[in-house]
C-alpha cells in the first residue's frame, strides 16, 4: 500500500486507541455532513477538539484517515456475509437476500457509508482500498459457495463470486441515488438474478 493511505502509527495504549478511534468516528460523521471533497485535517480537528499535530501523528493525510476507515466499515460489513454463509441449516437462497438487504442497510445507515463508497469509487488513490477489500469478498466468497456445494470447482466459484460482487457494486451504486420505492424494486430485480444464478451453481 503506498504511504499515502498508510499509517504512520498503530495506537498501543489506552488513551491512543481513544484518540485514533475518536479521529475515525468522527471522520465518518464528516464525511456524511460534507463529503469527501470538503473534509479536511483542519475541519476534523475543530469538531473533535484533538489537534493536527495529534492526527499526523497517526494518519499523514485525509486519504489515510478515510482508507482505515473504509477497511473497517468494509470488514463490519463482510461479517454479514460470513455469519450467513457458514451456517449448515440454511441455504444460500433463503439468506442471500438477507444479506443483501443488510448490507444495503448497513451503508445507509453506518455515519458516512454512501460517500465513503462513492470516494473509494472515485478517487484513484482510495481504488487501491477498493480493489483490497473486492479481492478479499471474492476470496471469502469463493470458500464460502465451494463450501456449499464441493462439486464446484474453484474455477466456477470464483466466476460466481466474481459475478456476485460486479453486479452488486453497480446495481448499489445506483440505488443508492434513487427514491427508496425505486431503490427496493432494483434490490428486489437483483435479488431475483442472484437466486438464478446461486440455485443453477449450487445444484450441480
Amino acid at each position: 500500500m503506498t504511504g499515502k493511505l498508510s499509517l504512520r502509527r498503530e495506537p498501543t495504549q489506552a488513551r491512543a486507541r481513544h484518540t485514533f478511534n475518536t479521529l475515525l468516528s468522527v471522520t465518518a460523521e464528516l464525511l456524511e455532513e460534507v463529503g469527501f471533497e470538503a473534509f479536511n485535517t483542519n475541519l476534523l480537528a475543530n469538531r473533535s477538539g484533538i489537534g493536527t499535530r495529534a492526527i499526523y501523528r497517526y494518519f499523514p493525510n485525509k486519504y489515510a484517515l478515510v482508507s482505515e476507515l473504509a477497511r473497517r466499515m468494509s470488514a463490519r460489513w463482510r461479517e454479514n456475509l460470513t455469519l450467513i454463509t457458514v451456517q449448515n441449516s440454511v441455504t444460500w437462497p433463503d439468506v442471500w437476500p438477507l444479506y443483501l438487504d443488510a448490507y444495503v442497510a448497513a451503508v445507509r445507515d453506518t455515519p458516512g457509508g454512501v460517500a465513503l463508497l462513492q470516494a473509494m469509487r472515485v478517487h484513484p488513490e482510495l481504488r487501491a482500498v477498493d480493489d483490497e477489500v473486492n479481492t478479499r469478498y471474492v476470496a471469502e466468497t469463493t470458500a464460502a459457495l465451494r463450501h456449499a456445494n464441493k462439486t464446484l470447482t474453484r474455477n466456477q466459484a470464483r466466476l460466481t463470486a466474481t459475478l456476485l460482487l460486479k453486479s452488486t457494486i453497480a446495481i448499489i451504486d445506483t440505488l443508492l441515488d434513487e427514491n427508496r420505492s425505486n431503490a427496493k424494486r432494483m434490490l428486489d430485480m437483483l435479488k431475483a438474478m442472484h437466486l438464478t444464478l446461486l440455485r443453477e451453481q449450487l445444484a450441480r
